[in-house]
């Protein structure tokens, strides 16, 4: 049992080291940069020792894609302590808004691109994209029992916030809309605050 443990700790923990050298190559260089043989070199084994752990570059792209959505998720469940939901559903929006700006590239990794999706729809695996859609939705949920929004169907709901927010994210991580960075809280917010507006009862 004892030599089984180690074994799974030392894979873990190579697992771990491959992730973390395919993080850095993508936030110093992008994606072009991040292949088998780049990650070797970086960690210093073999690009076949890299393929004893992940299938393919798709394959850690995902790794990388659930690395991010823990990263958020936790944030998240630090909301849980607001009691009414429609100040929690509020929060949660200036948290994806204020998050998603900080990250700009675990956002792309999370919702733009598309190698981690090649792995969800070719074979059963956790995606913890999925659990963090869960607490919006939980929030909505919440929000529409107490009576304190005008779209009843949580689904629907949670998918219009969701779309709000990241239409507002990703034209300003593509630069197709620019503001200078001392108002950009300003103007996130106040989108925010008006959209909430016409949600709420």
């Amino acid at each position: 049992m004892a030599i089984t443990d180690r074994k799974e700790r030392e894979r873990t923990s190579m697992k771990s080291l491959i992730i973390q050298a395919a993080l850095d190559l993508y936030l110093e260089a992008g994606i072009e940069k991040v292949t088998i043989r780049n990650i070797a070199e970086k960690i210093e084994f073999s690009p076949a020792t890299i393929y004893l752990y992940f299938r393919d570059k798709d394959e850690i792209f995902f790794s990388l894609y659930n690395l991010a959505f823990g990263k958020f998720y936790i944030e998240q469940l630090g909301l849980e302590t607001i009691k009414d939901p429609l100040e929690r559903l509020y929060e949660s929006g200036k948290l994806y808004l204020r998050w998603a700006l900080a990250n700009p590239k675990l956002y792309d990794i999370m919702f733009i691109l598309d190698i981690p999706m090649n792995v969800i729809a070719e074979e059963s695996c956790e995606d913890i994209g999925l659990r963090s859609f869960d607490v919006l939705k939980k929030t909505v949920a919440e929000s529409i029992d107490q009576g304190k929004l005008k779209v009843k169907d949580v689904d629907l709901a949670s998918m219009m916030l969701w779309n709000f927010m990241h239409g507002i994210v990703s034209l300003m991580i593509k630069k197709r809309i620019l503001y200078p960075a001392e108002v950009l809280d300003q103007i996130t917010h106040g989108m925010l605050e008006n959209f909430m507006l016409l949600m709420r009862k």
